[in-house]
């Protein structure tokens, strides 16, 4: 059966299957049985499906196959407040979206939905090439974003939402392959909260975790959407700032410092905190960048505390 008929049915006033001037052009028809794909183009496609469970290149080789077949300008992929986009936008273009539903059957329903651009209304031959497309792409693609899923719970912080250590490691590599290919330099610091062992002594874990959380609010305030904070551990913090030079890691380092001084949550509990910074160098490994940034976060707190010293 096909596909886009399917979606029809579960069409919503939010989330439009299809836009009513494509509705409008075509009438599905149930005795239209034969496939436009042959058994070897079904094979084949599957079998490059299937070459790949990263959801980014899974998305690049379903644009290609699809634009070597229908007039696609673009497909969106939106799913768990993320969006993949290849292609081009195009004004007056015709626009068809597919709900899709993926996720382990016991656990929790997720839902993503597919957002295809044409630069002409299909024909019924098209639209039936498409539905035929699509469904050998959604049985891949279910299991790259449930992959994604997974992935993305192994590598948060559960009390923070933060990014965790393991996901510092991938992206700190990333970041440095990046760099030297684009011969730029990015910024990293190291963040640890003074006087942090007193709350929990004090106070309690709960008011110690509620600490670690709006410490982690305000990072992600302090930083650039294209910038990334994570939490190593207890009260121990890191930013990966992209692009970034030693006064530009200075700024963003005195602007988490002042707030933190003005916020009424660590003034009750007199915390503040010291920042290690460093910028990567071409001859840099992860390790040599990493420790010299810690090393300077050693020399802030050994050196009065609320400081912040780069190196």
């Amino acid at each position: 059966m096909d596909i886009l008929a399917l979606n029809k049915d579960r069409e919503t006033k939010d989330s439009p299957v299809l836009e009513p001037g494509m509705a409008s052009t075509y009438e599905y028809d149930d005795t239209r049985l034969c496939t436009m794909l042959t058994t070897s183009e079904s094979s084949n496609i599957m079998r490059r499906m299937l070459q790949s469970i990263e959801l980014e290149e899974l998305a690049k080789t379903y644009f290609e196959l699809l634009t070597a077949k229908l007039p696609c300008t673009s497909i969106k992929i939106s799913f768990a407040e993320q969006i993949l986009f290849f292609g081009n936008s195009t004004q007056n273009a015709r626009s068809m979206k597919i709900s899709l539903d993926y996720g382990h059957p016991f656990g929790a329903p997720q839902h993503a939905q597919l957002a295809y651009v044409f630069s002409q209304v299909l024909s019924p031959g098209q639209r039936k090439l498409l539905s035929e497309i699509h469904a050998i792409y959604a049985m891949g693609l279910k299991h790259a974003l449930e992959y994604y899923r997974i992935r993305q719970l192994a590598t948060k912080d559960m009390l923070t939402g933060l990014c965790n250590r393991s996901h510092f490691n991938d992206s700190i590599q990333k970041l440095i392959s990046m760099s030297i290919r684009n011969q730029q330099t990015f910024g990293l610091l190291v963040l640890d909260l003074d006087n942090f062992k007193q709350v929990n002594d004090g106070h309690g874990h709960q008011q110690g975790d509620e600490v670690l959380i709006e410490f982690a609010n305000v990072l992600t305030s302090s930083l650039r959407e294209s910038d990334h904070a994570f939490r190593f551990g207890g009260d121990e913090f890191c930013c990966l700032l992209i692009d970034s030079d030693q006064e530009a890691n200075e700024q963003v380092a005195k602007r988490i410092q002042n707030t933190i001084n003005e916020h009424p949550l660590f003034k009750e509990h007199k915390v503040t905190t010291s920042v290690g910074a460093t910028t990567f160098d071409e001859n840099d490994t992860q390790r040599s960048l990493f420790k010299r940034a810690d090393i300077a976060l050693y020399e802030a707190k050994h050196s009065g505390k609320n400081l912040f010293k780069a190196a």
